[in-house]
């Protein structure tokens, strides 16, 4: 019974805190605000978190060791896809794995990913989910940039439009489900950035 209730506690303090993420922000919100959400005493607070920080480590956390759990397992197919998938024609299955476990928990994803959230929190994703490939991008005898770009930078493009498109699309109210933001990463790989847009030609008039 003390388990559960020490659960119980646990949990509706962390419900306060990701709440209070985003009505108050990170900054704003203190432990007395995090306490009168979750209707505990500060005692209480203080016997299951050392401070703010440590409850938001604990939160992040639980995301990023659930994130590298579900994406444990991918790794080897993440790897095969890099090197065997040149033009990305097919969807990445740790990619996918990744868009399910942000959906899954979206609402507090999106308030750690906003301005009003951890500016942290996005090197700690980038790490989870890039780590085991980024050795990948270190061998010249598997990666070749094309010529005029620094190897570094062409990784750093791509990892950046990946992660850009997901933290746009986890951040909108109602994200679309992970398949179908799956296929515009993958559109997006396969296409430089400035011809994923089409310029219309300017009437006459207008250039007058």
């Amino acid at each position: 019974m003390g388990q559960i209730r020490k659960t119980n506690t646990v949990a509706a303090i962390k419900q306060a805190f990701i709440s209070l993420l985003g009505s108050k922000g990170l900054q704003a919100m203190n432990v007395s605000d995090i306490t009168r959400q979750a209707q505990v005493g500060r005692g209480t607070f203080y016997t299951h978190f050392q401070d703010k920080k440590a409850l938001l480590l604990e939160v992040e956390n639980d995301l990023l060791q659930q994130l590298h759990s579900d994406l444990d397992q991918m790794m080897p197919d993440a790897v095969s896809w890099f090197l065997n998938d040149q033009q990305h024609l097919q969807p990445a299955p740790f990619l996918l794995e990744t868009l399910k476990s942000f959906y899954h928990n979206h609402v507090v994803v999106a308030q750690l990913f906003s301005e009003q959230g951890d500016p942290y929190f996005l090197g700690k994703v980038r790490r989870v989910i890039f780590a085991d490939l980024l050795p990948l991008f270190d061998h010249p005898k598997q990666v070749v940039p094309v010529v005029g770009i620094s190897l570094e930078y062409a990784r750093e493009a791509i990892i950046d439009q990946v992660l850009g498109l997901i933290v746009y699309w986890i951040s909108k109210p109602v994200p679309e489900p992970p398949e179908q933001i799956l296929q515009v990463i993958v559109t997006v790989l396969n296409h430089a950035p400035a011809s994923l847009l089409i310029w219309k030609a300017q009437p006459e008039e207008n250039k007058k």
